[in-house]
This record gives structure tokens, C-alpha cells and sequence, in this order.
């Protein structure tokens, strides 16, 4: 009789297994260096893919390679409520194609992976190491992660990684009654309060944080900053600035700051893609290429053209003082010691937009690298030059209203950015060769059917 239970209850378990169901989510990229590649997901995103009749075990979830071998995975509880939610962000790392698996299997557990890097609380922040971290990263009293630790060097080497730039009519009722107000300012995230700064998780991706920073002076402006240090030496950065009132606004940039400057005065290269628009060539009537070789900073890799010059030379501008200004948002960008053979950057998530239309383009996101500053984002700002030019004369409107960018309540806009150092090229021409292999492949990655 015993016997018979028995073999019941296996028919019983070997039916429910069979009985299980799963939901895959494909994902492909095109890998060029053989590096990982880093993918990140946010729950609710995860949720939209699976079917509201699938009974989903969310403990089941695994991520699994080609050759379907384990990939260890973190989630990060973002809103520190202690369990699984719509906000939470899964990442893990991944070459040409892996796939995110889900089972209704209810007896199926949550996995545990070990952490790759260690954290440390240190004054004024805290310490990230391990891993295959060129140098240290220092998150700070704002929540920024900086490169620091290098060597024997004394001084960051990359620094406040993600940090914005806002300047903007304060206290502004023109949605109102038209009054701009008679007081503009300018701050950057660290004139922001610190409403959190938290140490969210260790895992088999890295270490992430997140910060909540509010603006004293633009009141009802926050800075929701998610910093995911990688255990491959490169740190996700996610700002989301938010507004809670209505806000006017010129600017509204964000930055990563010194790259390799304060180590390397004398052979620190700056070095991207050539722009695919910049206004002051269409003011020349001339093209980004002709302007850059005409200031000798022209480097050929592989047959294309890149930019490159001292990272510290001010190139000449065509006019105002930044390097270069008004100039298209592109893949990535970075600044290489030759003596150091090492090189830190920035690199864009997904392809950045460039519009035909020359008011679209001046209105919308651009470059700009001045004070050792990457900047990227919203510059609204009314040079009488533009009118100095007869290529773009007219384009564009002279009265102050219309630059300026209009926030609502509830408005939010996001900046999403992979940040990294490494010191493992021979020359600039490898580091470009690199940087664009890493972007293509970043960019590459997509769902697949």
C-alpha cells in the first residue's frame, strides 16, 4: 500500500513539472571586443513582457548564455522596501545573446550569486574595490562616483560622475503671466540637499547607490541619481531629474569632470567621433571635418576620421570660451594619457538623436567641453553671434522667451550614461579603436524575437 502512495505521489510531481510553464526574453548584441557587456532591466519593464495570465514565480527567474550556462544576475531593491517590486533593477552581464527565463514553477527558489566587489563606508561616502577596477571609485557625500586611487597618484583621476549642471529663472511665473523674473542662477547637483544617500546592494554585477538630491534653489527640482559600480571597471550612471513645480530653465546638463587632467597636464589627449553637426562649421559655411583639420585635430583609425587634440588647449574657439560648444551629441567620448596609457570616458546607452531642422538642434540635447567638463543636455542660451553669422542668421529666435525650456509638474527627464577608466592601450589611435568598438556594441544591445 505504502509503495503505491508513493508512486502516486511521483505521477503527481512528475506531472506538475510537466505541467510547468516558462517565458523567455531574448537578447542580443553585437560583440566586438569580447568584453561583457553589461544589460539592466527595471521590473516593471520585465512585467510589461510577460502575460498578465502568466502566473510568473519571479524567485524562478534565471539568465542563461548560447550554450545555456547559468549567468549570475543581480536585483536591486531601489525603493528599500525589502521585496520584489516595479522598481527594482535586474542587471547582469552578457556577450552576443542571452535570454532572461521565467517559470510558474512555485517550488522553484530564488538563486544566490556571490559579490564581486567590496564596499567600504568611508568619510564622506564610500570606498568600492575588486574586482577589475583600474582604480578605486569613490562615491561622495552627493552620491557621485570618482576614480580615485590610481597608482600612487595623490589625486582623483575621473571624477563626479553624473553630476548636473542647472541654471534657469528662479522663481519664474512667465506659464503665468509672462514675468521670467529678474534673477538668474546656476548651481550644480553639489548646491543640492541631500535628502538620501544609500548603499544598496553587493552582487554579482557590482555595487550599486542611489542618492535623492533637491534643489534649494530651483524649489521642487530633484536628482534621483542610481550609480551601479561594475565589476568590469566601468559605472552605469542613471540621473533623473524631476519637477515637482514648474520650472524655467537654460540649462540642464550632465557631466563627468577631470577626466585624467589632474594626473597629466602634458600628453592628455582629447579624442571622439567627428560630429555629425556642429554650428560653428555651419557658420563657416564649412565641414566638421574641415574645421577640426584646419586646427590640426584630425586622426585617422581604421580610414575614419576622428577628433583629437590637448586636452587643456582651448582649440581656438570660434567664438566664447568653451573648446567646442553646439556641437551633436555622439556615441562617446573620452580624454587618453599618453603617458598612462590609460583613458576615461563616457559613453551614450543608446544613440543619441541629431535633428536636420537647425532650431531642433540648438533647442534639443548637444555637447559641450569647456573647464574639463563633459557636458551634455539642454543649453538654451541667445549668443548675438548666431546673428554674427550669415549661415545662421535668422535661424533661430532672439527673443528670451523662446529659449527658454518649460518644466510641469510631473515632468522628468533622464540621462543615461556607462562612464569607465582603463589603462590598457599603447597608443591613442588604440583607444579610439576601442572606444568605438565599446560603444557599437553598447548600443547594439536589443531584444530579439
Amino acid at each position: 500500500m505504502k509503495r503505491n502512495v508513493v508512486i502516486f505521489l511521483l505521477v503527481i510531481i512528475a506531472t506538475c513539472v510537466a505541467l510547468s510553464e516558462t517565458v523567455e526574453i531574448g537578447l542580443t548584441a553585437n560583440s566586438l571586443t569580447g568584453e561583457p557587456i553589461s544589460y539592466r532591466i527595471y521590473m516593471y519593464e520585465a512585467l510589461e513582457l510577460v502575460s498578465e495570465d502568466f502566473d510568473a514565480n519571479w524567485d524562478s527567474l534565471r539568465v542563461y548564455d548560447a550554450q545555456n550556462n547559468e549567468i549570475p544576475y543581480q536585483i536591486d531593491d531601489l525603493d528599500g522596501n525589502g521585496k520584489l517590486s516595479s522598481h527594482d533593477m535586474l542587471s547582469f552581464f552578457m556577450l552576443d545573446s542571452a535570454k532572461i527565463v521565467v517559470s510558474d514553477d512555485l517550488s522553484m527558489d530564488l538563486p544566490e550569486y556571490a559579490a564581486v566587489l567590496s564596499v567600504e563606508e568611508v568619510e564622506g561616502g564610500f570606498l568600492v574595490t575588486g574586482g577589475d577596477l583600474d582604480a578605486d571609485v569613490k562615491i561622495d557625500n552627493h552620491g557621485f562616483a570618482n576614480y580615485t586611487h590610481y597608482k600612487d597618484f595623490e589625486e582623483d583621476v575621473y571624477t563626479e560622475l553624473g553630476i548636473m549642471r542647472i541654471a534657469g529663472w528662479k522663481g519664474s511665473t512667465f506659464w503665468a503671466d509672462g514675468q521670467l523674473g529678474n534673477k538668474h542662477e546656476e548651481k550644480t547637483s553639489y548646491n543640492f540637499k541631500v535628502n538620501e544617500l544609500s548603499f544598496v546592494n553587493s552582487g554579482a554585477v557590482g555595487a550599486t547607490f542611489i542618492a535623492d538630491l533637491e534643489s534649494e534653489t530651483f524649489i521642487g527640482v530633484h536628482q534621483i541619481v542610481i550609480t551601479q559600480v561594475m565589476a568590469n571597471g566601468e559605472c552605469f550612471v542613471e540621473s533623473n531629474i524631476v519637477f515637482e513645480t514648474y520650472t524655467d530653465l537654460m540649462k540642464l546638463q550632465e557631466m563627468s569632470t577631470k577626466a585624467l587632467t589632474n594626473v597629466d597636464m602634458d600628453t592628455n589627449k582629447h579624442i571622439m567621433p567627428l560630429p555629425r553637426s556642429m554650428v560653428w562649421a555651419q557658420q563657416l559655411n564649412t565641414t566638421t571635418f574641415d574645421y577640426w583639420n584646419d586646427r590640426d585635430a584630425i586622426e585617422i583609425v581604421n580610414g575614419k576620421p576622428y577628433v583629437c587634440f590637448d586636452a587643456l588647449d582651448a582649440m581656438k574657439p570660434l567664438w566664447w570660451g568653451a573648446t567646442y560648444i553646439f556641437s551633436s551629441a555622439e556615441s562617446w567620448r573620452g580624454n587618453y594619457s599618453e603617458d598612462l596609457g590609460a583613458c576615461a570616458y563616457a559613453i551614450a546607452v543608446e544613440k543619441p538623436i541629431v535633428y536636420a531642422d537647425f532650431n531642433d538642434f540648438v533647442m534639443g540635447s548637444t555637447w559641450v567641453y569647456e573647464s574639463r567638463e563633459f557636458r551634455e543636455g539642454l543649453f538654451r542660451w541667445m549668443p548675438g553671434e548666431f546673428n554674427a553669422f550669415e549661415a545662421t542668421e535668422g535661424n533661430v529666435s532672439t527673443e528670451t522667451a523662446d529659449w527658454v525650456a518649460h518644466f510641469l509638474p510631473g515632468d522628468n527627464m533622464i540621462f543615461r550614461k556607462i562612464y569607465g577608466f582603463a589603462d590598457e592601450f599603447s597608443a591613442t589611435a588604440d583607444a579610439i579603436e576601442y572606444l568605438e568598438a565599446r560603444a557599437t556594441e553598447i548600443e547594439s544591445l536589443s531584444m530579439s524575437e
